[in-house]
Protein backbone atom coordinates (compact mmCIF):
# COMPACT_ATOMS: atom_id res chain seq x y z
CA UNK A 1 0.00 0.00 0.00
CA UNK A 2 1.29 3.78 -0.71
CA UNK A 3 0.59 6.74 1.11
CA UNK A 4 -2.22 7.94 -1.45
CA UNK A 5 -4.47 5.19 -1.17
CA UNK A 6 -7.06 4.92 0.65
CA UNK A 7 -9.71 1.84 1.81
CA UNK A 8 -12.95 2.44 0.58
CA UNK A 9 -15.88 0.97 3.26
CA UNK A 10 -19.48 0.52 2.20
CA UNK A 11 -21.91 2.85 4.19
CA UNK A 12 -19.17 4.81 5.85
CA UNK A 13 -16.99 7.87 4.60
CA UNK A 14 -13.06 8.42 5.23
CA UNK A 15 -13.09 11.23 7.10
CA UNK A 16 -9.39 11.39 8.07
CA UNK A 17 -6.23 9.24 7.55
CA UNK A 18 -2.78 9.20 7.85
CA UNK A 19 -0.66 6.76 6.14
CA UNK A 20 2.81 6.64 6.51
CA UNK A 21 3.65 4.03 4.18
CA UNK A 22 5.94 4.14 1.38
CA UNK A 23 5.68 7.31 -1.75
CA UNK A 24 6.02 4.90 -4.40
CA UNK A 25 7.45 1.86 -5.76
CA UNK A 26 10.99 3.73 -6.40
CA UNK A 27 10.59 4.85 -2.70
CA UNK A 28 14.11 4.47 -0.90
CA UNK A 29 13.28 5.79 2.53
CA UNK A 30 13.59 2.53 5.31
CA UNK A 31 10.73 3.22 7.71
CA UNK A 32 8.01 0.77 9.32
CA UNK A 33 4.66 1.48 6.97
CA UNK A 34 1.41 1.89 9.27
CA UNK A 35 -1.57 4.11 8.58
CA UNK A 36 -4.40 4.72 10.33
CA UNK A 37 -8.00 6.15 9.61
CA UNK A 38 -11.31 7.42 11.17
CA UNK A 39 -14.33 6.72 8.97
CA UNK A 40 -18.24 8.29 10.00
CA UNK A 41 -20.99 6.36 9.03
CA UNK A 42 -23.20 7.76 6.23
CA UNK A 43 -26.20 8.30 8.37
CA UNK A 44 -24.98 9.39 11.47
CA UNK A 45 -26.14 12.51 12.89
CA UNK A 46 -22.43 13.32 14.31
CA UNK A 47 -20.38 15.28 11.79
CA UNK A 48 -17.00 14.96 11.60
CA UNK A 49 -14.04 17.75 10.66
CA UNK A 50 -10.09 16.35 10.33
CA UNK A 51 -7.78 17.87 11.90
CA UNK A 52 -5.23 18.71 9.97
CA UNK A 53 -1.17 18.69 10.98
CA UNK A 54 1.03 21.23 9.77
CA UNK A 55 3.23 19.95 7.16
CA UNK A 56 6.14 21.33 9.72
CA UNK A 57 4.51 18.99 12.54
CA UNK A 58 3.43 15.97 10.21
CA UNK A 59 7.34 15.76 9.45
CA UNK A 60 7.87 16.25 13.61
CA UNK A 61 5.83 13.03 14.08
CA UNK A 62 7.10 11.21 10.92
CA UNK A 63 10.27 12.52 12.06
CA UNK A 64 10.04 10.42 16.09
CA UNK A 65 9.81 7.32 13.89
CA UNK A 66 6.97 6.34 17.09
CA UNK A 67 3.80 5.65 14.83
CA UNK A 68 0.93 7.53 13.01
CA UNK A 69 -2.24 9.38 14.64
CA UNK A 70 -5.03 11.05 12.86
CA UNK A 71 -7.47 13.18 14.34
CA UNK A 72 -11.28 14.84 13.68
CA UNK A 73 -13.03 17.03 15.35
CA UNK A 74 -16.87 15.49 16.27
CA UNK A 75 -19.85 17.48 16.27
CA UNK A 76 -23.60 17.12 16.72
CA UNK A 77 -26.09 19.69 15.08
CA UNK A 78 -22.83 22.39 15.07
CA UNK A 79 -22.00 21.76 18.87
CA UNK A 80 -18.53 20.19 19.59
CA UNK A 81 -18.89 17.02 21.52
CA UNK A 82 -15.20 15.82 21.34
CA UNK A 83 -11.79 15.39 19.13
CA UNK A 84 -11.60 11.92 18.22
CA UNK A 85 -7.82 10.15 17.63
CA UNK A 86 -7.02 7.26 15.99
CA UNK A 87 -3.35 5.73 16.74
CA UNK A 88 -1.21 3.11 15.79
CA UNK A 89 2.41 2.87 17.76
CA UNK A 90 5.06 0.76 16.29
CA UNK A 91 5.81 -2.25 18.99
CA UNK A 92 8.98 -1.87 20.72
CA UNK A 93 8.71 1.93 20.82
CA UNK A 94 10.88 3.55 23.90
CA UNK A 95 8.82 5.10 26.57
CA UNK A 96 10.23 8.79 25.66
CA UNK A 97 9.40 8.52 21.74
CA UNK A 98 6.13 7.82 22.66
CA UNK A 99 5.75 10.37 25.11
CA UNK A 100 7.34 12.67 22.19
CA UNK A 101 4.80 11.43 19.40
CA UNK A 102 1.93 11.73 21.72
CA UNK A 103 2.44 15.56 23.12
CA UNK A 104 3.54 16.41 20.00
CA UNK A 105 0.42 15.37 18.51
CA UNK A 106 -1.16 16.75 21.10
CA UNK A 107 0.33 19.82 22.40
CA UNK A 108 -2.80 22.66 21.60
CA UNK A 109 -4.93 20.94 23.41
CA UNK A 110 -2.64 21.32 26.99
CA UNK A 111 -3.31 24.04 29.74
CA UNK A 112 0.06 25.12 28.90
CA UNK A 113 -0.54 25.75 25.35
CA UNK A 114 -4.08 27.34 26.07
CA UNK A 115 -2.40 29.74 28.83
CA UNK A 116 0.89 30.75 25.68
CA UNK A 117 -1.98 31.15 22.90
CA UNK A 118 -5.40 31.93 22.98
CA UNK A 119 -5.54 31.92 19.35
CA UNK A 120 -5.80 28.51 19.13
CA UNK A 121 -10.34 28.51 20.36
CA UNK A 122 -9.79 25.27 22.04
CA UNK A 123 -12.88 24.22 24.33
CA UNK A 124 -11.37 22.71 27.22
CA UNK A 125 -14.79 21.34 28.50
CA UNK A 126 -14.56 18.72 24.83
CA UNK A 127 -13.04 15.60 25.59
CA UNK A 128 -10.33 14.05 23.42
CA UNK A 129 -10.25 10.65 22.90
CA UNK A 130 -7.40 8.85 21.52
CA UNK A 131 -8.35 5.11 20.99
CA UNK A 132 -5.76 2.44 18.69
CA UNK A 133 -3.19 0.05 18.96
CA UNK A 134 -0.60 1.11 20.84
CA UNK A 135 1.24 -2.13 21.40
CA UNK A 136 2.18 -1.30 24.83
CA UNK A 137 0.35 -2.89 28.08
CA UNK A 138 -0.64 0.49 29.49
CA UNK A 139 -1.52 -0.49 32.67
CA UNK A 140 2.11 -1.68 33.06
CA UNK A 141 3.99 1.40 31.72
CA UNK A 142 2.56 4.19 33.76
CA UNK A 143 5.99 6.58 32.99
CA UNK A 144 4.92 6.42 29.41
CA UNK A 145 1.18 7.74 29.75
CA UNK A 146 0.99 9.21 33.42
CA UNK A 147 2.05 12.67 31.40
CA UNK A 148 -1.52 12.35 29.91
CA UNK A 149 -3.04 12.88 32.78
CA UNK A 150 -0.98 15.47 34.17
CA UNK A 151 -1.00 17.58 30.86
CA UNK A 152 -4.06 16.72 28.63
CA UNK A 153 -6.55 15.54 32.02
CA UNK A 154 -6.82 12.29 30.04
CA UNK A 155 -7.84 9.01 32.19
CA UNK A 156 -7.39 5.61 30.76
CA UNK A 157 -10.88 3.41 30.29
CA UNK A 158 -9.99 0.30 30.01
CA UNK A 159 -11.60 -2.08 27.53
CA UNK A 160 -13.77 -5.29 27.85
CA UNK A 161 -11.43 -7.19 25.66
CA UNK A 162 -8.06 -9.14 27.14
CA UNK A 163 -5.64 -7.41 25.25
CA UNK A 164 -3.44 -3.99 25.62
CA UNK A 165 -5.77 -2.00 23.81
CA UNK A 166 -7.29 1.17 25.61
CA UNK A 167 -8.75 4.43 25.46
CA UNK A 168 -7.99 7.77 26.73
Amino acid sequence: MYEDEVINVEGFELKAFMNNTLKSKNDQHERKASGVEIYRKLNSVADCTPINFTAHNKRRLQDIGAGVICMTDITINGQPRCILSSVYIHPGVDASHLKMFLFSALIKYSEISLLIDEEFHIDKDVPIIVMGDFNVDVKRNEKAFGFLKKHFDMNMVPTNYPSTLNFY
